[in-house]
């Protein structure tokens, strides 16, 4: 059988098993928009960690982390510090946000911030930055995945075509089972991926030579390979801060992890949870025996998203590459999956019920939830063909718009004096910053969403201190505050 004949049979049934998959949550599932979107707020810890774990490890985590350590050395393996701030996140944030939503039967984050703040340009002004940032960040998982099936069968399926591809897969699977289907095909994706990055990494390290001696002669090469500085040295430190903060801030602040903690069925899943994550940084090895063997296999080589895949099908034999792609599809389409499910809650009840159609029957509203699923996978794909940057850069640009929620966020849970004047003034402030100072200076993109963040808290003090009279989210968010605690005794 010809190489990319096997490597096409190789996806077919990668492809076959979500579906599968689907078909099983389907039977599962209940005709409710509770259900479709929030699996009945009843996610357990398993299930939920899964589906956690495989949205947080993306193409961005693959791919762009592979090529992105051959450029520029081991800044990436920071991401174990990235790994323990989302862990941490979920404990601090993420298990208030459960209990309120449990509470007052939040959807989307527009719910959350509607609820306390009691504004509707804050609200608009929300359901935009996760629209335009998630959309963005949709593009992370398929600008690679567009080259994947093209590279893997030699031409023979074209870029175009395994774009399709993907998002058939997508809309078949979400529009059967919604959530449940995503939490169930996330834990074969999530398991593919932890084989497949491991699998990768000790692989290409043992054709550079093994351990010893791939990383004797990676220091031999440029000693700047084995350093955090990389070339730059010291002058890579903000680089390192920055990171740290926007990419897991980021991603905590994406619409589909404010589903995922909606979802939870007990506050008893956020004390497991970030263990569970912290645990799963053990495949940052397979990082870095990755990208170390790159420099080696790869010297004088075109880099680029694609380069694990070009690596992939020089040195290894045909079964295992085809392995390899396959774990590669998991990181983009366990992410995406996610991002088009919380684009169509976000249009369904924060777009459709609230201006287009308040009377709609819920049985209507399902069938339009499904129906944007397709809709959004269509302009998805369109928007594909026009985004030319790179995985790594056009994901920080995601996560550090998405970054900026965090603020009114944090007003909202601790804070009584915060006020929804501020919270708008920060996040236009924040984003307006974050756009300009990336696009006229020279500083890197993460530094810029970073300083667009000190901006949006300073603003979000400075007008709430500046609010006069009566607070209605100050008492709210006391009242919420105390009542959560309650919970928790």
């Amino acid at each position: 059988m010809p190489v990319n004949s096997v490597v096409m049979l190789i996806i077919c049934i990668f492809a076959f098993i979500p579906l599968l998959l689907a078909e099983i949550a389907r039977n599962r599932s209940l005709p409710t928009i509770s259900d479709f979107f929030l699996q009945g707020r009843g996610l357990k810890i398993f299930p939920m960690y899964a589906t956690v774990f495989a949205t947080w490890m993306s193409a961005f985590a693959f791919m762009g982390a592979i090529s992105y350590f051959y450029e520029q050395g081991p800044i990436y393996m920071t991401t174990i510090g990235w790994d323990a701030l989302f862990a941490a996140l979920f404990y601090g944030v993420g298990r208030r946000i459960w209990f309120y939503g449990k509470c007052r039967g939040y959807v989307t984050p527009a719910d959350f911030f509607s609820d306390i703040y009691g504004s509707k340009a804050l609200s608009l002004t929300v359901t935009g930055i996760a629209v335009v940032f998630t959309m963005i960040y949709i593009q992370v998982q398929m600008v690679g995945g567009l080259f994947l099936i093209q590279i893997a069968t030699e031409g023979y399926i074209s870029w175009q075509v395994s774009g399709l591809i993907f998002f058939a897969i997508l809309v078949i699977y979400l529009w059967a089972g919604g959530l449940r289907a995503v939490a169930l095909t996330d834990m074969f994706y999530g398991a593919l991926i932890i084989i497949t990055i491991l699998g990768c990494g000790l692989f290409l390290m043992k054709t550079a030579g093994g351990m010893e001696k791939m990383f004797a002669a990676v220091v031999a090469d440029d000693v700047s390979h084995v350093t955090l500085g990389g070339e730059e040295g010291s002058a890579r430190i903000g680089l390192w801060l920055s990171l740290f903060v926007v990419v897991p801030v980021g991603a905590f602040m994406g619409p589909q992890m404010w589903i995922r903690n909606f979802s939870s069925g007990s506050v008893k899943n956020f004390d497991l949870l970030p263990l569970l994550l912290c645990l799963s940084s053990i495949i940052c090895i397979g990082t870095l025996f990755a990208g170390s063997a790159s420099i080696l296999l790869n010297e004088g080589g075109k880099a680029g998203d694609t380069l694990i895949a070009s690596l992939m099908l020089r040195y290894a034999p045909p079964l295992l590459c085809a392995f390899v792609f396959i774990g590669i599809a998991a990181a983009i389409l366990s992410t995406a999956n996610s991002q088009i499910h919380a684009l169509a809650a976000i249009y369904t009840m924060d777009i459709h019920k609230k201006y287009i159609n308040r009377k709609i029957t819920e049985r209507r509203l399902l069938s339009v939830a499904k129906w944007s699923v397709l809709l959004i996978s269509i302009a998805a794909y369109i928007l594909i063909l026009v985004i030319p940057q790179s995985v790594f850069q056009l994901g920080v640009i995601a996560l550090g718009g998405m970054m900026q929620l965090i603020v009114p966020v944090l007003g909202a849970l601790f804070w009584p004096r915060s006020t929804s004047k501020g919270a708008l003034a920060g996040l236009w402030g924040g984003i307006l910053v974050f756009f300009l100072t990336a696009a006229l200076t020279d500083i890197d993109t993460s530094g810029c969403a970073l300083f667009g963040l000190v901006v949006n808290g300073m603003l979000f003090v400075i007008f709430s201190l500046l609010h006069r009279g009566g607070n209605a989210a100050g008492e709210k968010i006391q009242a919420y505050r105390i009542s959560f605690y309650n919970h928790l005794k």
